[in-house]
């Protein structure tokens, strides 16, 4: 039986990449962003972030996404200057959005790489991650 999981999982890369030469990088940060904040709503472990600018770099196929912290959300902002860079290929940021592969096996692995204020980055994964968790663990109440 195939599981959800796999099939986003071949199929996902494959539409992101048409995606990200259809659409411009800015109107894929905004969305990025409005996910992340939707899953962050009500978290306020981000908040001694603000002013701090993220920028995400998907190298197949190549898209520097750019995002500023503020008031403990993320809002889409040149990728440009940056205080820290999340670099990898789409299928490392698919596992890590889907939790089938653990962060810091793809750190360890090379297939992502932090530069750049490396506890920024480790704030909002574990931010991220536990808010993911949270939503998970509502769905699984809500279902038969």
């Amino acid at each position: 039986m195939t599981l959800l999981s796999d099939i986003v999982s071949q199929t996902a890369p494959r539409a992101l990449d048409l995606g990200a030469k259809i659409v411009p990088a800015p109107a894929i940060a905004l969305c990025g962003a409005l996910m992340a904040n939707a899953l962050l709503v009500s978290d306020h472990s981000l908040e001694g972030l603000s002013g701090t600018r993220v920028r995400l770099e998907i190298t197949n196929p190549h898209v520097a996404l750019g995002f500023v912290i503020r008031n403990a959300r993320l809002w889409p902002a040149p990728p440009i200057p940056w205080t820290t860079c999340i670099r990898g290929e789409m299928r490392s940021f698919l596992a890590l959005l889907m939790q089938t592969e653990d962060a810091d096996a793809l750190f360890f692995d090379r297939r992502l790489c932090v530069e750049g204020d490396t506890g920024v980055a480790l704030q909002l994964r574990h931010a991220l991650e536990s808010a993911i968790y949270r939503q998970k663990k509502r769905l699984r109440s809500l279902l038969p």
